[in-house]
């Protein structure tokens, strides 16, 4: 039983995993404005012109060493998000090569971004609840409301504000246009991590998994 729990939540966190990746660059082809939680990686892909898996695993590094510092100790757990990491930026480069770019009207788009926060939210969800390896966007999340004692879900939102406080720095020292700045941005900053929090409530997982 205990093996079967664990291939339970090892699949249920892939699932997590790529529902985020591919999340990540759906919301760049509706073009209304990045994630919030991927504001920063797109803006220094385009500023700097590398890819976003590069730019994505740069950041990662970095929240894994913020991680460190806020709990003030090295954990296992924070190393394995190091090789995650790299394996979440290539899989973020693989959806970027396998999702088209397409056109619709911005209708279909704004309702196609909303359906995206909750493939989002459901994938934050899934890793966060199987208590494996976070991606260090969660990670760093999780870090602040343990060391803070401060709520997932409240801690998510004002993450994300901050990371698109950091993206319109970086592109106003860099004298660039807002990269991935716009109404979806503000959208995923206020409402992913509400999202997330209404899965807390309603969505249980098979026993033995998320507590």
């Amino acid at each position: 039983m205990k093996a079967k729990t664990w291939a339970v939540r090892f699949i249920l966190y892939l699932v997590g995993l790529n529902l985020i990746a591919v999340a990540v660059v759906l919301n760049i082809r509706y073009d209304l404005g990045v994630a919030a939680f991927s504001s920063v990686m797109y803006a220094i892909s385009e500023i700097y012109k590398i890819s976003l898996g590069t730019a994505s695993i740069i950041c990662y590094l970095i929240f894994v060493a913020v991680q460190c510092i806020l709990s003030r100790r090295v954990t296992v757990q924070y190393l394995l998000e190091v090789p995650l990491s790299f394996a979440f930026g290539l899989l973020t480069d693989l959806y970027d090569w396998l999702v088209p770019d397409f056109t619709a009207p911005v209708l279909l788009r704004a309702v196609l971004f909303i359906l995206t926060m909750f493939v989002t939210g459901m994938g934050v969800f899934l890793c966060v609840k199987t208590n494996l390896v976070l991606t260090p966007t969660d990670g760093i999340v999780k870090t602040i409301a343990d060391v803070f004692l401060f709520p997932f879900s409240a801690t998510k939102n004002i993450f994300d504000l901050s990371l698109v406080a950091v993206s319109v720095l970086l592109c106003l020292l860099n004298h660039t246009p807002f990269y991935g700045i716009g109404v979806g941005t503000v959208l995923t900053a206020v409402f992913v991590g509400r999202i997330i929090r209404i899965y807390e409530k309603r969505v249980r997982l098979p026993e033995g998994i998320g507590g």
